[in-house]
């Protein structure tokens, strides 16, 4: 059984330390082990550009492409670690975070950080596709973990997933990808984001951790 991971901002930081880093692990988040041309769906005859760093070139429709393209960091030359950090705040601040205090955290001007925000915002609240074919899904907690808060801070009920939010992702392999915050990761809820979000012909992979999901055909991993 594979528990849920969590991640605090210090383990985050220290993943993503580098823009080389960052960007490997959304290409294996998005394409897993290979590319996929965002204009026209294609995957074969795609090449790395030797003159750009992290661009690939699809022969079949002859357009250049990067893992950002069609993503809420298109077109964005803000780096990419700051983009991750981001996300991370505006999922975990329990009381929400300000554009003032996400620019004084990523070390940017207060505009830049109102854009950042609006773009999370919008991709957040783009639910109304489904995801199809092979989807996996996984949960995730992110948070301070209870033993470097201040005392008067800690929940003190007991461990594991305690004073941390819980994350529930869902990947079509080779294609998009949905995350959203829970309150709870109980069947119910776990099951009720599947339906909502996965069309019932699609094949669900879970691993040990969340057994209890069931729809038309689902797998486990791992």
């Amino acid at each position: 059984m594979k528990p849920a991971k969590t991640i605090s901002i210090i383990e985050l930081l220290a993943e993503y330390s580098t823009e080389h880093k960052a960007i490997k692990w959304l290409e294996k988040i998005r394409w897993n082990k290979e590319p996929i041309c965002p204009h026209c769906g294609g995957v074969k005859d795609i090449s790395k550009q030797k003159s750009k760093k992290h661009t690939y070139w699809h022969k079949d429709c002859r357009k250049q492409f990067t893992v950002k393209t069609n993503t809420i960091m298109h077109a964005s030359k803000m780096p990419t670690q700051k983009w991750v950090v981001a996300i991370y705040y505006m999922l975990t601040a329990r009381k929400g975070i300000s554009s003032l205090q996400l620019s004084k955290e990523l070390g940017i001007t207060q505009k830049s950080a109102w854009f950042m925000m609006q773009r999370i915002r919008n991709a957040c609240t783009q639910s109304s596709f489904k995801l199809s074919n092979i989807v996996e899904v996984d949960e995730t907690y992110i948070g301070g973990k209870e033993a470097n808060k201040h005392a008067n801070k800690k929940l003190n009920a007991g461990r594991g997933s305690v004073g941390k939010t819980a994350v529930f992702g869902m990947k079509e392999r080779g294609g998009k990808v949905k995350a959203m915050v829970i309150k709870k990761t109980n069947k119910e809820t776990l099951q009720g984001k599947i339906h909502g979000n996965i069309q019932a012909k699609a094949t669900v992979v879970t691993d040990d951790f969340i057994p209890f999901i069931k729809t038309n055909d689902t797998k486990k991993c791992g």
